[in-house]
């Protein structure tokens, strides 16, 4: 008997099967009430995808914040919230990335304020403002110098009003 004879009916079985089936299997049982755990945030991806996500949109100075994130996560797990502390001051002696040295201060101050330690992280948190000021200074006055130049070169007589 040829092959080609054999094929169309199993074929017919092969896709009547499924309906078949599907008609004789009994309904799914109901799916059991979920556990109480503790609060997870489902709406993001895992640590890990995100982290490279992140580092692919925003290049390599969002992998810090997104490896920041993780250690706080894992410190926080693990119950060991007070050894932040060191972290934040190990990034703050590193980085001089502005937006990451404010956030590491907020961070930072927040973590000072729970046991009503104010005082300090006030004082935290000015110096976060004292460089965040100093900084904006600095870009302002090489934002001067630069327009400065340009009107040299270009021959504008006045500024340009802001």
């Amino acid at each position: 008997m040829p092959r080609h004879t054999l094929l169309a009916p199993a074929l017919a079985l092969l896709l009547a099967s499924p309906f078949a089936i599907s008609q004789e299997a009994p309904a799914p049982a109901p799916m059991p009430a979920p556990q109480a755990q503790p609060m997870v945030r489902h709406d993001r991806a895992p640590m890990d995808h995100r982290m490279h996500r992140q580092r692919m949109q925003h290049g390599h100075g969002m992998g810090t914040f997104a490896d920041l994130h993780a250690l706080e996560r894992l410190y926080r797990e693990a119950g060991r919230e007070k050894e932040l502390t060191a972290v934040y001051n190990d990034v703050l002696a590193k980085s001089q990335d502005p937006r990451l040295r404010t956030y590491v201060y907020h961070q930072l101050a927040r973590l000072q304020a729970r046991p009503t330690n104010v005082d300090q992280a006030i004082a935290t948190l000015r110096k976060s403002l004292s460089e965040n000021l100093a900084n904006e200074a600095k870009m302002r006055a090489e934002h001067d110098r630069m327009r400065a130049h340009w009107q040299q070169r270009t021959g504008v007589a006045e500024p340009v009003s802001r």
